[in-house]
């Protein structure tokens, strides 16, 4: 028993000692000041969704407990919308809301998501490696390449969400570990439902992305056990997981449409695994089509390097061994089940338009059908990433196979600088941006603005036209300032909303004030200058940074 213990012990070396890296590579990255809590003028003196996500957070903590638990009041009104539509990591966001009586008045987690994420995606990335690899050291030194992947400092605080990769890797560990023999049988079915109700609460995308995993995973076990029942069963429960993770935070709360505009245009283009979008030291980037950033998927250079000497080191074992037929009729199952889960994962990032370069090559002509439900996830081109580890994890398996005089442990290591020196780029555009402190006055405490916001409980725009957020600007840099001073606000920046509401509510407040029966409380922020009322008594209109408001006085 004890030495059952120990071996369990010993596996997580190597992991632990991992996450530790993660962590120190993100303070080498990003500094340690993101990480204050009370730092916050990093975030709301960026102009990207950074501060979308704060602001959910903001107003989903001073919002009262209601059940679903994830609802947020005053930021669409009349109704409240979920933090997962806010993008404010739900597991997060409802941890630290239970919280909130002992935190302090200004609090982020952002930077404490960015330490967790770094360091869960070194603990993870090396137990996927320990199931093929024995070598710590090789282990220890691929992991690097897991955890500063171009794709992860890409969306880290852009949309720092979706930079918890760490949950495609632990899905990718539940499928090369089906095998073991777990103290329980019920134990995978428990983990793969874990991971299924926990994805939903941190982005939907990671969870879409869990399921294309999970598929090749069930197809692998069909063919190497020849039956269904654990599939169902696994299946079943985890999607029940799902659903009840999302019920719960409020993802079915309102109607509004699942569904949204872009699917062919937020894609992987054919050149995204060697194409660096200006992100490389040493390559130049090529064209793609407007959108496309959503689909980078580069490999980082180490890595092409890794994937030409392993490419070379298959085709001489192919030549060499000619036991390479029973090693592939012995895994086949695995074979199957990791191409099923590249070829599905590619297909969906780089369609429905196939695209190379700035050229269309061909549309697929999808039924009406299968655009709606595609158009859930029309940022297709983020399911390249599933592909992206697939082949990180392939190329060091085959590499971890050349052991004349250790020389695999040589070429992991000369890969790893050389994939750390051409992401140095983007390091350094990073330690820019996150290590000099930031200072934020908002230009809503002048003299002037105070003046019209004196007093003000709501914020209300009107009228609210179907493309509302494109006025991102303005609802950021109101938003900011409302939730500072518990002010609430008719429409917001969201993945998901009720936009009928939000408009029936918008023009009912519009034609309030126009038959002078308006609120004096009320800050009107006209999206249409031409519905400004011209008539009515007391309203005065300023123009200040762009923003159109009206006020009601009692002069």
């Amino acid at each position: 028993m004890e030495s059952i213990s120990n071996k369990k012990a010993n596996f997580f070396i190597v992991p632990i000692i991992s996450a530790v890296m993660g962590i120190i590579l993100f303070c080498l990255i990003y500094g340690i000041r993101i990480i204050d809590p009370t730092y916050t003028e990093w975030i709301i003196s960026k102009s990207g969704d950074l501060v979308q996500h704060y602001l959910g957070w903001a107003y989903y903590r001073n919002s009262p407990w209601t059940f679903p638990l994830g609802l947020i009041e005053g930021l669409t009104m009349p109704d409240k919308v979920s933090c997962i539509y806010t993008d404010s990591i739900p597991l997060f966001a409802v941890f630290f809301k239970i919280l909130s009586p002992i935190l302090p008045e200004s609090f982020q987690y952002a930077g404490i998501w960015g330490v967790f994420s770094f360091a869960m995606q070194g603990f993870f990335s090396a137990i996927l490696l320990q199931r093929f690899i024995k070598n710590s050291f090789f282990c220890l030194t691929a992991s690097v390449c897991y955890i500063v992947t171009p794709t992860i400092l890409q969306r880290l605080y852009g949309h720092d969400s979706l930079s918890a990769h760490w949950l495609i890797i632990i899905a990718l560990i539940l499928w090369v570990y089906q095998e073991r023999q777990w103290k329980h049988r019920a134990t995978p079915v428990v983990l793969w439902a874990i991971v299924a109700g926990i994805a939903p609460l941190i982005h939907m995308y990671l969870m879409a992305m869990v399921y294309v995993v999970m598929a090749g995973a069930f197809l692998t076990y069909i063919l190497k056990n020849k039956k269904i029942r654990y599939v169902l069963i696994c299946g079943s429960v985890s999607v029940i997981c799902s659903l009840a993770a999302m019920f719960s935070f409020g993802a079915f709360y309102d109607k509004g449409g699942y569904t949204d505009g872009g699917l062919g245009i937020y894609s992987s283009n054919l050149n995204t695994f060697i194409n660096p979008m200006k992100n490389s030291t040493f390559l130049n980037g090529m064209k793609t089509l407007d959108g496309q950033g959503e689909g980078f998927g580069y490999l980082g250079l180490g890595i092409i390097i890794a994937g030409i000497i392993a490419l070379c080191t298959s085709v001489y074992f192919l030549f060499k061994n000619k036991n390479i037929s029973e090693f592939a009729k012995k895994h086949k199952a695995y074979i199957i089940g990791g191409f099923f889960i590249f070829i599905a994962a590619f297909i969906l990032a780089i369609s429905p338009v196939i695209t190379f370069n700035d050229s269309v090559i061909f549309s697929i002509k999808y039924p009406q059908i299968i655009i709606s439900a595609l158009s859930v996830f029309r940022a297709s081109g983020r399911f390249i990433w599933i592909c992206d580890y697939l082949i990180y994890t392939v190329i060091f398996i085959v590499l971890s196979k050349i052991n004349w005089k250790k020389i695999s442990c040589i070429i992991v290591l000369a890969v790893s600088v050389i994939q750390m020196a051409d992401l140095s780029k983007m390091i350094q555009k990073e330690n820019k941006s996150y290590f000099k402190k930031t200072e934020y006055t908002s230009p809503l405490y002048s003299e002037k603005w105070q003046e019209i916001l004196n007093g003000v409980s709501e914020i209300r725009y009107v009228p609210l036209p179907i493309d509302h957020r494109i006025n991102y600007d303005q609802y950021m840099l109101l938003g900011v300032y409302a939730s500072e001073n518990n002010i609430k606000m008719s429409s917001f920046y969201c993945a998901r909303e009720n936009y009928e509401a939000m408009a029936e509510y918008s023009e009912s407040a519009l034609l309030e004030l126009e038959n002078g029966n308006g609120q004096e409380d009320v800050l009107y922020v006209f999206f249409d200058e031409k519905r400004i009322p011209k008539d009515v008594e007391n309203l005065e209109i300023h123009e200040m940074n762009g923003i159109t408001t009206g006020r009601l006085t009692n002069k």
